[in-house]
């Protein structure tokens, strides 16, 4: 692919998951956010609920503008990942596992956005960095070293 379609790539998933993030925000404001983490099943997330759907909340609308800005874009892109296969496997797969009655792939054909949106974070964490704010400012080119330090800041900052 092109730097041009991984840039685009990164903007357009970006923009999806700052809105995503948007919608947790609103979640909260209706009062629904409580209902949403505890449909999950499981008593850590029913009990915890807020810090929950805090972090994920967070996390996606952090995400979502790193990603657009291109800064921090691969770090974004590993969090964002991480969240997204975190609540495709606690939703059950993408609906292939139900908690108390177990495994059902009658008419199962959808593996779920959530997977599918994990896989495109994984695939960003390795774009480049060009058409972004980190490239815009020469950042790269701050930390050319061979150094570790200077590796793991040209790493995480752009």
């Amino acid at each position: 692919m092109s730097i041009r379609t991984y840039s685009a790539m990164r903007v357009i998933f970006g923009a999806v998951f700052l809105l995503d993030g948007t919608f947790k925000w609103i979640l909260f404001q209706q009062g629904t956010m409580q209902a949403t983490v505890q449909s999950f099943g499981y008593a850590v997330l029913s009990d915890n609920w807020m810090l929950f759907g805090a972090l994920v909340a967070l996390g996606e609308t952090a995400g979502g503008l790193a990603m657009i800005v291109g800064l921090f874009q691969r770090p974004a892109a590993m969090w964002s990942a991480t969240i997204m296969f975190s609540i495709w496997v606690a939703g059950g797969f993408g609906g292939a596992y139900t908690l108390g009655t177990g495994w059902s792939f009658a008419g199962y054909t959808d593996p779920g956005g959530d997977l599918m949106l994990a896989l495109a974070f994984s695939v960003l964490v390795f774009s480049p960095y060009a058409y972004s704010l980190a490239s815009r400012l020469k950042l790269r080119d701050r930390w050319s070293g061979t150094s570790l330090r200077e590796k793991v800041l040209r790493f995480v900052v752009t």
